[in-house]
């Protein structure tokens, strides 16, 4: 069962990292994929990478590695990004178990800006983004020297270990939000309506759309697709199944659908972020 994030409490924390550090906070789930943000929107020199797709694959594998590492670690990471910027990552634990992430984003320290202006430029050559775009969003970005960075970290890992104590990353066994996780873990492989979900945990339809909201901040039916999309990424990681078979065990009946919603929600075709793993390992 997934972990219940409270983006109300969580939004504040991302808040108050922004007006400290001026940088941008994200909270991944166990998955590396993105639950929440502040600012919400990119910054424009990580949209100029975005905006070619070796640019956004660039990213996200960028993004899966770092999760990855700090996994394995579990401690604080800094590192620096495949676009030559530097970003800090620390892992959320529950009971010694790694269910989330905190990232702080798009770091330039300033101390050479020159040297650093050069490495990142040179990160970024086989995207083929405009030099002079690119150099402009460069420069808009804010300066955090060393020693803000290294609190910023600490900080950051501190936040992370207190999630937990003060509910804002929790696991509730017999709750709502833990029959509903539960219900829909057990029962992706399945058509999955709200009709079905309502009869199983006896909900209105109205109490569905506001538990899901309240617990996942969307849809049900949005909610399905990413735990499923979860599913496939663990599956393709730890298994030798095909991407059919593994399209059929996650509840999507149509292949080219499933490729499609893959894609779109990872950036990676299935195959892409198979051959990925198995690089990463």
């Amino acid at each position: 069962m997934g972990t219940v994030f409270h983006k109300k409490e969580l939004l504040v924390l991302l808040q108050d990292f922004y007006c400290l550090t001026g940088l941008r906070a994200v909270v991944f789930d166990s998955f590396g994929m993105e639950v929440l943000s502040y600012p919400p929107e990119l910054p424009a020199y990580c949209r100029l990478i975005r905006s070619v797709p070796n640019g956004k694959t660039g990213c996200y594998l960028c993004d899966q590695a770092a999760c990855r590492k700090a996994t394995r670690q579990k401690q604080t990471v800094i590192y620096p990004c495949h676009a030559g910027l530097i970003e800090v990552i620390t892992p959320i634990q529950i009971n010694d178990a790694v269910v989330g992430f905190l990232l702080l984003s798009h770091i330039v320290q300033g101390a050479d800006e020159q040297g650093e202006w050069d490495y990142a430029q040179k990160c970024c050559g086989a995207y083929k983004v405009d030099a002079d775009a690119l150099r402009e969003a460069y420069n808009a970005l804010p300066r955090t020297p060393y020693p803000v960075l290294k609190s910023a970290s600490d900080l950051l890992a501190l936040a992370a270990s207190a999630l937990y104590q003060q509910g804002l990353a929790r696991l509730n066994p017999g709750s709502s939000e833990a029959r509903l996780g539960q219900y829909l873990s057990d029962h992706l492989a399945e058509e999955l309506t709200s009709e079905k979900i309502c009869r199983a945990l006896s909900l209105s339809r109205t109490g569905l759309y506001y538990l899901s909201r309240q617990t996942y901040g969307c849809g049900i039916n949005e909610q399905i697709t990413r735990l499923r999309v979860q599913r496939a990424m663990e599956l393709l990681a730890t298994t030798s199944l095909s991407n059919v078979e593994i399209s059929r065990l996650t509840g999507f009946s149509d292949y080219n659908y499933f490729y499609r919603v893959f894609r779109r929600q990872t950036g990676l075709t299935p195959r892409r972020y198979r051959t990925s793993m198995v690089a990463d390992t």
